[in-house]
């Protein structure tokens, strides 16, 4: 009796119920931090190379939890994604809904527009193209009457993948020469495109004192002022090659939005 005892018990041990993390496979939190527009103090206590996972309660972890009986185990999920870039998407969702609050200011969700695929709207049910003729947008297969309000979840999800097929380009390309001028910063950034001669990058979360120092060190890399009346948020400046670099920065938000090319 005393081995059958033990052998139940072993098998239990092997069995174990609640002792194997399961695996999650969330490949597609990106999505849900995008769509449910997760806030990014939801991150921000998580150093960057730490591992996040969505559990099926809509909950993000880095670690292991149980819910329902099933445990959960970020560092053993296929599917889970470094703190950093979910803190990215998070950041990027909120850049993108402040975009469409600027662009669709004065206008009401319940007032009705003419909307087409590649973004551009208007309240008019005629314009006049480029050849100078009047369209009839009533009847234009291009465009589609709609509310302001579902315009613009269209525009965010269009923005949204646009973003995600740069991102796929911007890493499967080299990092711009360009990008060796700029001083080195751990500030969370997105590569907003990526080209031989011209790049710009978003940095977000930069406090006004850290924006003024980063504009040191611009000067400090040799990019001189070449418009010294401009707004203290603001920063152009060139330097010995002619390579211009454009800076503004948004205190409200604490997004520096920067463009750096060859003239």
């Amino acid at each position: 009796m005393k081995k059958l005892a033990i052998a139940i018990t072993s098998l239990l041990l092997i069995t174990g119920c609640s002792s194997t993390p399961t695996i999650t496979n969330t490949n597609n939190i990106r999505e849900h931090i995008l769509k449910d527009n997760v806030a990014y103090d939801s991150f921000s206590s998580y150093s960057d190379s730490d591992t996040i996972i969505r559990l099926p309660n809509g909950e993000y972890i880095h670690g292991t939890k149980e819910v329902n009986g099933k445990y959960y185990d970020s560092d053993q999920d296929s599917g889970a994604i470094q703190a950093k870039k979910a803190k990215y998407y998070a950041l990027l969702a909120m850049d993108v809904n402040n975009y469409l609050t600027e662009e669709f200011e004065g206008f009401n969700d319940s007032d009705e527009v003419f909307y087409n695929k590649e973004g551009s709207f208007t309240n008019a049910s005629t314009v006049i193209d480029e050849n100078g003729n009047e369209k009839d947008l009533a009847n234009n297969p291009d465009y589609e009457s709609m509310t302001i309000k579902e315009v613009k979840e269209k525009e965010y999800n269009r923005l949204i993948q646009e973003d995600a097929k740069e991102e796929k380009k911007n890493l499967s390309s080299p990092v711009s020469e360009l990008n060796s001028l700029l001083p080195k910063t751990d500030y969370i950034s997105r590569t907003v495109f990526n080209k031989k001669n011209k790049c710009a990058i978003h940095y977000y979360e930069v406090e006004e004192n850290e924006y003024f120092d980063y504009i040191k060190k611009i000067k400090e890399k040799g990019f001189d002022s070449i418009d010294p009346n401009s707004p203290e948020e603001s920063f152009l400046g060139v330097n010995n090659d002619n390579i211009l670099v454009n800076i503004h920065y948004d205190a409200t938000n604490k997004i520096i939005d920067l463009t750096i090319q060859r003239q």
